[in-house]
C-alpha cells in the first residue's frame, strides 16, 4: 500500500498561505508552532507537505502541456466557464482573473508553506537521520515549487518562515536570479550534507519520498535552465546527471531499461525508470488521480473509462504526426488514443470525440479517483538531457549518441547513425524532438520550450500549422513574448496593490 496520509487542504489568498490542516495531527490552519511537539508530529507535517503536491498537480498540466504545441482545445464554440479557461490558456490570452493560474498559484504556496513549517520545527526531532531526511525531503519540494513558479510567473515572492498577512501585503517579488539562488541552495544543500539517502536504501514503504538521486537530477535541470552553455553552473550538470543515471544501473541501451508501457503501469509503480513522481492512492479516500476524468473522452459511454470525463488536454494533430513521422514509435500508443470500439452501437468512434491523452488513464470506479504516480523526475527525461549538455559542450560524441539511441531503441525505432546528425545543429533538433515525444503529455514541453528559448516561436507556427485554429469565427493572433509568462493573480495584487505585474497585463 502506498505510504500516503490524508490531507485536507486549505488554500488562502495570495501569500498567506497559512499552513496544513491533517485529519491524523491537532493542527489546525492557525495553529501556533508550539503545537509541534514531537518527530511523530513533525513527520505527519512532511507528509502533508507531500500530499500538498496534488493540488499543485490538478492543474498543472493547463499551464504547460496546454499552452504548449502539444495538446489544444477539443472543440471550439463553447461557452461553458471551464472551455473558455481553457481557450484562454490554449490561445495564450490568459488574463490576471483567470481561475487556474491563481489555483496554481495558491497550491504551490500553500504547499511551500507546509515545508516551511516542518523546517521551523525540526528542532524536536532528536535523531539525527530523520532530522536530515525531514529537512532533505520538504527542501527538495520547496525547491521544485520555486522552480516551476519562476518559470512560469518570473520574479515571485521568496517565503522561507511564516509570514503574516501585515507584513504579506507591502512584500515585493524576489528578481529571478534570487529565486534560483534560493533554489540552488536547497538542493546543494541536501546533496553536500548527504540529507537525502540514495534510491538504494529506500525502504519499500518510503518509496515515493524525495531521494538524492531526485536533488541531483533537479539541480541539473536548474542549471541547465538558468545558466548558459558552457558557464560554470552549467557545466555542473553533467556530473550531477551521470551521478543520477549511475544510481538507476547506468543503462547503456534500452533493453537496460524500463519498457515504455510499464513506465507508467499502475501495478508497476515507482519501478526502476522513476526517479520522483507524485503518488496516488485509489479507494475513495481522498488521495486518487484525477487525470483519467480529467482527460478521458466525453460521452464515451464508459467504453474508455466510467463517469462523465472533461477531455481536457486534447493531443494535437501536430504531436500526432510528429509521432508518426518517426515510423512505428511504441510511445505513440502509450501516450494518446485516436479511437474507440463502442459495443453499443457497433461503431468506432474516431475524431474529435475519439481522440484523447491515454498515459495517465486506467480503469476507475469512482471519477477522480485513479491509481497512477504522475512521474516529475525519470530516467529517460535526464538520459536525454544529459545527450543535450554533451552535444552542446561537446558535439555529438559516441557518449551522447548511446544516450539518445538508448531512448529510440525502447521507443522501437531506428537508431540515428553519426551521418544522420553529424553537427551539433542536427544532434540539437534530434534530441528536442526526442524529448517531445519521450515526454509527451508528462508537463515537460512547455519548460523546455522556454529553456530552449522558443516558446514564442513554436507557438506561434503551432496556431497557424494547427488547422484547428483557423475554425474560429475570430482570428487567433499570434502570441508575443510578453505572453510567455503567466500573470501574477488578480487577488495577490488586490492584497497588495504595490506589487508589480508582469509586463503586458
Amino acid at each position: 500500500m502506498k505510504k500516503i496520509l490524508k490531507y485536507s487542504a486549505v488554500l488562502v489568498a495570495a501569500l498567506v498561505a497559512g499552513g496544513c490542516n491533517l485529519d491524523q495531527a491537532p493542527f489546525s490552519e492557525t495553529a501556533t508552532d508550539s503545537y509541534v511537539k514531537s518527530a511523530a508530529e513533525v513527520k505527519t507535517l512532511v507528509v502533508g507537505t507531500y500530499n500538498g503536491l496534488h493540488d499543485v498537480l490538478y492543474n498543472e498540466w493547463a499551464l504547460t502541456e496546454l499552452r504548449s504545441d502539444n495538446t489544444r482545445m477539443r472543440v471550439n464554440g463553447s461557452t461553458a466557464n471551464d472551455t473558455k479557461l481553457i481557450e484562454q490558456l490554449d490561445q495564450g490570452v490568459q488574463t490576471t482573473a483567470h481561475a487556474w493560474i491563481e489555483d496554481y498559484w495558491n497550491a504551490c504556496y500553500a504547499t511551500i508553506d507546509r515545508a516551511n513549517k516542518v523546517l521551523a520545527n525540526l528542532g524536536v526531532v532528536d535523531d539525527a537521520e530523520l532530522h536530515d531526511r525531514y529537512e532533505g525531503e520538504v527542501k527538495f519540494i520547496r525547491a521544485l515549487l520555486y522552480f516551476n513558479l519562476v518559470r512560469l510567473y518570473g520574479p515571485v515572492f521568496i517565503v522561507t518562515r511564516k509570514t503574516g498577512a501585515d507584513e504579506a501585503r507591502y512584500m515585493q517579488r524576489s528578481p529571478v536570479d534570487e529565486v534560483y539562488a534560493l533554489i540552488e541552495q536547497d538542493l546543494t544543500d541536501i546533496i553536500d550534507n548527504q540529507l537525502l539517502p540514495p534510491p538504494s536504501q529506500v525502504d519499500k514503504a518510503d518509496l515515493g519520498h524525495a531521494t538524492m538521486q531526485a536533488a541531483e537530477a533537479l539541480l541539473a535541470k536548474v542549471y541547465m535552465t538558468h545558466y548558459e552553455v558552457g558557464s560554470d553552473n552549467y557545466m555542473k550538470a553533467g556530473d550531477l546527471m551521470r551521478s543520477v543515471l549511475a544510481a538507476a544501473g547506468n543503462p547503456q541501451s534500452g533493453a537496460a531499461l524500463v519498457p515504455y508501457d510499464r513506465i507508467f503501469a499502475s501495478d508497476n509503480e515507482m519501478n526502476a525508470e522513476i526517479i520522483f513522481a507524485v503518488r496516488y492512492l485509489s479507494g475513495n479516500v481522498g488521495l486518487g488521480c484525477p487525470f483519467g476524468t480529467l482527460f478521458g473522452p466525453l460521452n464515451n459511454g464508459n467504453n474508455v473509462i466510467m463517469g462523465s470525463p472533461k477531455h481536457y488536454n486534447f493531443p494535437t494533430d501536430d504531436l500526432i504526426g510528429a509521432f508518426n513521422a518517426g515510423g512505428n514509435d511504441l510511445r505513440k500508443e502509450v501516450t494518446l488514443k485516436e479511437s474507440y470500439y463502442n459495443p453499443t452501437t457497433g461503431q468506432v468512434v474516431e475524431g474529435a470525440s475519439g481522440r484523447w491523452c491515454d498515459k495517465f488513464l486506467e480503469p476507475v470506479t469512482t471519477e477522480y479517483d485513479g491509481d497512477k504516480d504522475w512521474p516529475v523526475l525519470r530516467v529517460g527525461d535526464i538520459a536525454l538531457l544529459l545527450a543535450e549538455w554533451i552535444n552542446e559542450t561537446s558535439g555529438p560524441t559516441d557518449e551522447a549518441m548511446t544516450y539518445i539511441n538508448m531512448i529510440r531503441e525502447r521507443a522501437g525505432i531506428e537508431p540515428y547513425t553519426s551521418a544522420d546528425v553529424s553537427s551539433k545543429y542536427e544532434f540539437r533538433v534530434a534530441v528536442r524532438n526526442e524529448r517531445r515525444l519521450e515526454l509527451a503529455c508528462e508537463n515537460q514541453r512547455w519548460f523546455d520550450l522556454m529553456r530552449w528559448n522558443q516558446a514564442m516561436t513554436v507557438v506561434n507556427e503551432h496556431l497557424v500549422s494547427e488547422l484547428f485554429y483557423g475554425d474560429y469565427t475570430y482570428p487567433v493572433n499570434p502570441i508575443q513574448e510578453w505572453q510567455v509568462l503567466l500573470p501574477i493573480p488578480i487577488s495577490v495584487t488586490n492584497i497588495n496593490s504595490n506589487v508589480a505585474q508582469n509586463p503586458g497585463y
